[in-house]
């Protein structure tokens, strides 16, 4: 029961990030800075919390897949029968999209790619682990 009430919650999120959050922060520079500000209670540094707001329309997939996967396992376990496997099908294709759709989230704030998936103003930012690399680069031919 615990785990369908958290997917209807997930859902709840995920259509009020969807047509509320998202797309500010893709049409809004100044909004998707103040809201890397305020997540202040982030344990990650600031270049982190930028990358999670550049990931934005992965976060909101996120909420839709963890609800709607949440309820299919909930459901599946309450009604499970021999024959009837389409609940847990829906689980873990749930479970197989959201560990993509992690992994992407993982490559906009490391890379900064896929730019599709990244807000018009941010497409041209570097990614942490890019920058990184660049620093460390600059500083070995600075070295010689």
């Amino acid at each position: 029961m615990f785990a369908l009430i958290l997917g209807v919650i997930f859902l709840i999120a995920g259509v009020y990030h969807a047509f509320r959050g998202t797309p500010r922060i893709w049409r809004d520079p100044e909004q998707a800075r103040r809201i890397t500000e305020n997540l202040t209670d982030f344990p990650f540094g600031p270049e982190v919390r930028h990358g999670l707001v550049r990931g934005t329309v992965l976060m909101t997939t996120n909420m839709f897949l963890l609800g709607g996967g949440l309820i299919c396992g909930a459901l599946w376990q309450q009604q499970a029968t021999a024959h009837d496997a389409n609940l847990l099908w829906a689980f873990m294709a749930s479970v197989g999209l959201t560990l993509t759709s992690v992994l992407l989230g993982l490559l906009i704030t490391w890379f900064n790619v896929p730019k599709a998936l990244i807000p018009p103003h941010m497409r041209d930012e570097v990614g942490l682990v890019t920058r990184k690399l660049r620093a460390a680069r600059h500083r070995r031919s600075h070295r010689s």
